[in-house]
C-alpha cells in the first residue's frame, strides 16, 4: 500500500528548512509519516518550499524542485508558488499512483490538492491537528476559521480528528457532516523519558519547591497569561511552595514576561524561552506537573510527553483533550474558565499525592506504534469502500 501524506511543513532536526521551529503539530506529522513507513510505503509532500527527493528514515520525501518556473507568468509570488506546488502534487499522483492521500493541516494549497484528488478519483482524508472553530475566544486565526468553513463544507469529505473532544466540537459547528465521515485517531508520541535534570534546580532555585511546567509557544491561544493572574489567587501555602516555568518561543512580544514583572512574581514564575525537544527532558525530570491553559488544542503533545514522565496535568474541563485523558489519577480539571477556577485546580494539584507509576502506565496507550496502526487500518477501510 502506498500512502502520500501532504503537509505545509514538519519539524525534523535533520532538515535545515524545518529544524528551527519545533511545534507539536510539525513533530507529530513527521512521526506519523515515519511510523506509517514501517508498515507500508510512506511518501511525504511538503508544500511550504521546494524540496529535493530524499529518504528521511522510513519516509520518501517527494521531490518538487522540477516545477520551478511554471508560474512565472503570475506576478504574485504566493499565487506562483501555489500554482507550481499544485502541479508538483498532480505530477506526484501520476508517478507514485498512491492508494490513499492523507492531508495534514489546512490552507489554500491543501484545498487545491483536495480538488485534484477528487477529479482524479483518488481516496483521501483530511487530518485536523488544531481545530479553531466558529466560536473562538482568542485573537488571530481568522484565516484558519475561513479555511475550516470551506473544507468542512466539501461534499462527503472524510475527516480524522486527533482527539475525541475535537470531534465533538467539529460536530457541534458542522452538524451536516455524517458521523461516519468523522473518525478519531488519537495522537501519540515516541518521546522516551530520560531522567536528567542537569543544573536546573540550582539555576532556578527550585530546592524544596514543587514545579509546574507550562509548555508551548507563547500565544494568545495558549493563554499563558491567565496562569499569571491565577497565581495571585492561590493559597499562601501553595504560592510559597511552587514555581511555574514557561517553556516556549515568544510570539507575544514579551507580554507574558511583562505580566510576570508587573505582578512582582519574577521569583515564582520563570520564562525559560524556547527549549529544544532534547532539553525538555531536563525540565520534565525536575517537574511535578504540567499546566495546560489553552483555549484550543488538539491532543497536546506536551501533555503526552508529561504523562510519559509520570506528571499529572492541569487543564480546563472543556478542553478538547479531556475525553481522552480524563482519568482522575492523571488529570486535575478546572471547573470553568475563570481565574479562580484555574487557581482552585492548582491548589488541588499541590495538595494531592500523585502516583507517578500509574500515570506512566496510563501514558503507554498513546504510543506512535498504536497511532500508525490505527491510521493504516483506517486507510485500508476507506480504500475498500472506495472500490
Amino acid at each position: 500500500m502506498r500512502i502520500i501524506s501532504v503537509a505545509w511543513n514538519i519539524y525534523d532536526d535533520r532538515l535545515h528548512e524545518f529544524c528551527q521551529d519545533c511545534t507539536g503539530g510539525g513533530l507529530v506529522i513527521k512521526n506519523v509519516c515515519e511510523y506509517i513507513g514501517r508498515i507500508c510505503e510512506s511518501y511525504l509532500f511538503i508544500g511550504q518550499c521546494k524540496m529535493p527527493e530524499m529518504e528521511l528514515g522510513n519516509i520518501h520525501i517527494i521531490g518538487t524542485e522540477s516545477t520551478s518556473g511554471l508560474g512565472d507568468k503570475c506576478y504574485d509570488w504566493k499565487e506562483k508558488h501555489l500554482i507550481e506546488m499544485s502541479y508538483a502534487f498532480e505530477e506526484s499522483l501520476r508517478n507514485i499512483k498512491p492508494d490513499f492521500v492523507n492531508f495534514h493541516g489546512i490552507g489554500e494549497l491543501m484545498q487545491r490538492c483536495i480538488k485534484i484528488c477528487v477529479s482524479s478519483n483518488i481516496p483521501y482524508a483530511f487530518t485536523e491537528h488544531l481545530y479553531i472553530g466558529l466560536h473562538k475566544r482568542f485573537e488571530g486565526y481568522d484565516r484558519a476559521v475561513s479555511w475550516e468553513k470551506q473544507v468542512y463544507n466539501i461534499p462527503d469529505i472524510n475527516i480524522i480528528a486527533v482527539s475525541t473532544g475535537m470531534k465533538r466540537k467539529i460536530m457541534q459547528d458542522f452538524p451536516h457532516i455524517p458521523e461516519e465521515n468523522l473518525w478519531v485517531i488519537k495522537n501519540g508520541t515516541d518521546f522516551v523519558p530520560v531522567q536528567n535534570e542537569g543544573n536546573l534546580r540550582l539555576e532556578y532555585g527550585l530546592e524544596n519547591k514543587k514545579v509546574l511546567l507550562c509548555v508551548g509557544t507563547i500565544l494568545d491561544r495558549k493563554n499563558q497569561c491567565q496562569v499569571v493572574r491565577s497565581f495571585k489567587l492561590l493559597t499562601k501555602l501553595c504560592q510559597e511552595n511552587i514555581k511555574i516555568i514557561f517553556c516556549g518561543k515568544d510570539r507575544m512580544s514579551g507580554m507574558l514576561q511583562d505580566s510576570i514583572l508587573k505582578n512582582g512574581l519574577e521569583d515564582k514564575l520563570i520564562y525559560a524561552g524556547a527549549v529544544s525537544s532534547a532539553e525538555m527532558k531536563k525540565y520534565y525530570t525536575i517537574a511535578d506537573g504540567l499546566i495546560m491553559p489553552s483555549y484550543a488544542e488538539g491532543l497536546s503533545i506536551a501533555a503526552l510527553e508529561a504523562i510519559a514522565y509520570g506528571l499529572p496535568v492541569i487543564m480546563f474541563e472543556d478542553s478538547e483533550c479531556v475525553e481522552d485523558l480524563n482519568d482522575s489519577k492523571v488529570v486535575c480539571l478546572a471547573k470553568g474558565r475563570s481565574d479562580y477556577s484555574l487557581a482552585d485546580a492548582v491548589n488541588e494539584w499541590f495538595l494531592r499525592k500523585w502516583d507517578r507509576d500509574y500515570i506512566i502506565n496510563f501514558s503507554k496507550g498513546f504510543s506512535m506504534e498504536r497511532m500508525a496502526k490505527n491510521y493504516v487500518e483506517y486507510y485500508n477501510k476507506k480504500i475498500t469502500l472506495s472500490k
